[in-house]
C-alpha cells in the first residue's frame, strides 16, 4: 500500500504541533521560575522538555520511529526494483535504535559510567556525549559516499536536517551540562539550554521526515512510469 501524504502538509502541520510543545513548555518554564506553580495539575510536568514519559518524548518517539518506517518503505522499494537498498535499511535500523533510546533514555544511563571512567567534567559533564559522538563519526564515515549519492535536493535537506539535530543532541548537551556542573539544573539558564536542545532535535526530525515523504513519493513516481 502506498503512502499518500503531501510532504508539504506533512511539514506545516508538524511545525504547528511543535510551536505548540515549545509554547507549552515556555509557559511551564514561566509560572514554574516566576509564578512558583510548577505543577498546574499535571500539566507543566506533562509538557516540560527535560522530563521522560511525557508528550515532548512521546512525540520524539513517534517522530523517530515515523522516520524508520519510511526508511524502511525506501528500502523496499528500491529492494523491489533492483536497486540498491542496504544503506536504506541500515538507516531504518539506526532510527529503530535512536527510537528505543529516546524512550528508554538509554543515552543518560551512560553518563555516570564514562565519567567516571574518564573523570569528564565541563563541556563533557554529561559524558554520553563522548561514545554517541564516537559513533556519529563512524556513521558519517560510512555513510558519506551514500550521501553524496543522493539526489541534490534530497541530499541538503538530509544535510540540514542532520546538522539541526545534532546541534541540538550533541552542541546544546555540552553547553547544558557545563552549566548543570557550575551551577546545578533548578535555574532559568538551565531551562534555555534543554528547550533548546529539544526543540531543535525535534525540528531536525521533522525536517528529516519531510525529506524522506518527498524522497518516497518521487521514488514511487519514478518507479510507476518504469
Amino acid at each position: 500500500m502506498n503512502i499518500k501524504i503531501s510532504p508539504e502538509s506533512f511539514i506545516t502541520k508538524n511545525f504547528l504541533l511543535l510551536a505548540f510543545l515549545l509554547l507549552a513548555n515556555i509557559t511551564g518554564i514561566v509560572t514554574t521560575y516566576f509564578f512558583q506553580h510548577d505543577y498546574i495539575f499535571g500539566l507543566v510536568p506533562l509538557f516540560n522538555f527535560d522530563r521522560e514519559m511525557n508528550v515532548p518524548t512521546l512525540y520524539s518517539a513517534a517522530a523517530i520511529i515515523l522516520a524508520s518506517i519510511l526508511l524502511f518503505k525506501i528500502s523496499l522499494l528500491h529492494k523491489k526494483h533492483q536497486a540498491p537498498y542496504i544503506a536504506w535499511l541500515g538507516l531504518g535500523c539506526i532510527f529503530v535504535f535512536l527510537a528505543i533510546d529516546e524512550a528508554s533514555v538509554l543515552h543518560e544511563n551512560l553518563i555516570v559510567p564514562v565519567r567516571e571512567t574518564l573523570d569528564t567534567s565541563g563541556l563533557l559533564f554529561y559524558a554520553w556525549v563522548i561514545p554517541y559522538g564516537i559513533g556519529l563519526l563512524i556513521f558519517l564515515a560510512i555513510y558519506s559516499k551514500f550521501l553524496l549519492n543522493l539526489p541534490p535536493r534530497t541530499r541538503w535537506l538530509f544535510i540540514l536536517s542532520g546538522s539541526i539535530f545534532v546541534i541540538g543532541a550533541i552542541g546544546f548537551e555540552l553547553l547544558g551540562g557545563q552549566h548543570a556542573e557550575i551551577h546545578g539544573r533548578n535555574n532559568l539558564m538551565y531551562t534555555v539550554f534543554y528547550t533548546c536542545e529539544e526543540f531543535l532535535e525535534m525540528s531536525g526530525i521533522a525536517l528529516f521526515n519531510y525529506a524522506l515523504f518527498s524522497q518516497l513519493n518521487q521514488l514511487e513516481a519514478q518507479y510507476a512510469e518504469s
